[in-house]
């Protein structure tokens, strides 16, 4: 995640970090596959919501059943470098635009497209474009 200071305002007031689950890539070819070891507090819908599937996806990679911490998890695995500071009882937060980034890209670490950030965000995002250092809403449902 981009540190900004306006993210550290955020959190005073209200905002909650969701961390990104990780993945470790699976060493076969099949191209996105990997595994990630369940913790405590996780659902299959709130895993799916990390990885950009749905549960369908998730059963047909997985044995369905109660998830218990330190189960091994077959989800599709990419690098997100993006994280979210999570408005409570919401499924949106905050994100700091950082130098390079783009709302494509941007929009895909957070499961979503270019046309739902603008929604999102209609003061901030022109013509499908934002400035470094913009404080965006995005998708921050996982945690």
């Amino acid at each position: 995640m981009h540190f900004n200071n306006n993210l550290l305002l955020l959190a005073f007031f209200g905002a909650a970090t969701a961390l990104r689950r990780t993945c470790k890539v699976d060493n076969i070819p099949t191209k996105g596959s990997g595994t990630y070891t369940a913790k405590g507090t996780d659902t299959w819908r709130n895993i799916a919501a990390d990885f950009c599937t749905d549960l369908g996806e998730l059963e047909a990679r997985n044995n369905v059943s109660p998830i218990k911490e330190g189960n091994i998890i077959r989800v599709p695995c990419r690098a997100r470098p993006r994280d979210c500071l999570r408005i409570p009882n919401e499924n949106v937060g905050y994100y700091t635009v950082a130098q390079g980034d783009t709302i494509d890209n941007i929009a895909s670490d957070f499961c979503s497209d270019a046309k739902n950030l603008s929604f999102l965000n209609p003061d901030v995002i022109k013509d499908n474009s934002v400035s470094q250092g913009k404080v965006i809403k995005v998708p921050c449902s996982w945690n």
